[in-house]
């Protein structure tokens, strides 16, 4: 049986459709999903087709449907922009504190997702970004730790009724923090372990049962002085995995972010990345990158165990994913009806 380690790895792809690069990751590495960004995104149609050839060649190559994902939080964050819904952002609606809101205005986002065939949101943010100079404050609910639980729910809530995956992000939180990590690696302000304001509400949400967490390129040095929480095993396994009780989905934030790539080559960070516990590593930008990486991965005899544990959660996952089949009259229907 040929390894099919390429399903741990979620990429980008170039452009609006699936071109020879597209085509190789799917086809030949068979990767495991796919995560849009503006470049691949014109018109609700286009996006459909695009995403129905993926899966197309997915499912000829693998026999395996691939996770669509993007990140759709709202405000500064939503790469589905107008003819899409349009949503505030999560400081806004924190805010504001209806409940019912932010889980009706999730539910709609994610209907529309799924009508394209986008299957995963990479959202909601749980971190609580106390200060405006945290890169996240927008992007959080509340300074206020319950406060973002109950919003935070609430969108996992609506997400899941609209049919998609809700990744909650970034564990173990980046509200803390002042460094950028697409830019540099941050560290946690003040300390943190399983009882503070930062790592509440993914302790809370993951007792009420979410089903993906996303880890954020952090250094926690009272878990691990040297690794950031995507690389640890300290705080993949041991804390989020063994301590939380963390069953679903764990997926990396994307390893050629500058918190990973100013001391890591990324395919030396996807084999820490897969020893510390990760399922799902993303990758979003560079082909050569995402060769170099599987090929780390299946020369590597030691991660065999991990990667096979790995396979299996994400394949049990794929398993319950609904047959989508492309129906471009219900988008034409859904758009020309407007919002």
């Amino acid at each position: 049986m040929t390894k099919p380690w390429g399903q741990m790895l979620m990429v980008g792809i170039p452009g609006l459709h699936l071109d020879e690069v597209a085509r190789t990751l799917i086809r030949d590495l068979q990767v495991g999903g796919i995560i849009l960004f503006k470049r691949n995104i014109s018109h609700p149609q286009q996006v459909a087709e695009l995403i129905d050839a993926c899966q197309q060649t997915a499912l000829a190559a693998s026999g395996y449907p691939l996770l669509v994902a993007v990140d759709q939080e709202g405000g500064p964050v939503q790469r589905f922009r107008h003819p899409w819904l349009e949503t505030p952002s999560a400081r806004q609606m924190g805010a504001a504190g209806d409940l019912a809101a932010i889980e009706h205005s999730a539910q709609r986002v994610a209907q529309e997702l799924q009508l394209m065939g986008v299957n995963v949101n990479l959202a909601p943010v749980l971190d609580v970004a106390r200060n405006p100079d945290c890169p996240l404050w927008e992007r959080s609910y509340s300074a206020d730790p319950e406060a973002v639980v109950r919003c935070g729910l609430a969108a996992v809530r609506g997400y899941l009724a609209g049919g998609v995956l809700p990744v909650v992000k970034h564990f173990p939180g980046l509200g803390a923090t002042r460094l950028d990590s697409h830019l540099d690696l941050p560290t946690v302000e003040g300390g943190t372990d399983a009882g503070n304001e930062d790592l509440f509400p993914f302790r809370e949400a993951i007792t009420a049962g979410i089903p993906a967490v996303m880890c954020a390129h952090l250094l926690v040095p009272s878990w691990d002085s040297n690794l950031p929480t995507s690389l640890s095993p300290v705080a993949v396994t041991r804390i989020l995995r063994q301590h939380l009780k963390f069953f679903g989905l764990i997926f990396s934030d994307d390893l050629e972010m500058g918190a990973i790539t100013r001391k890591w080559p990324v395919p030396e960070a996807a084999r820490r990345a897969v020893a510390a516990g990760i399922d799902i590593i993303l990758i979003c930008e560079q082909i050569e990158n995402v060769k170099k990486t599987l090929a780390a991965l299946s020369q590597s005899p030691e991660l065999e165990s991990r990667l096979r544990s790995a396979w299996q959660r994400i394949q049990q996952y794929k398993k319950t994913l609904p047959q989508l089949r492309l129906n471009l009259e219900a988008i034409q229907a859904r758009f020309a009806s407007g919002h």
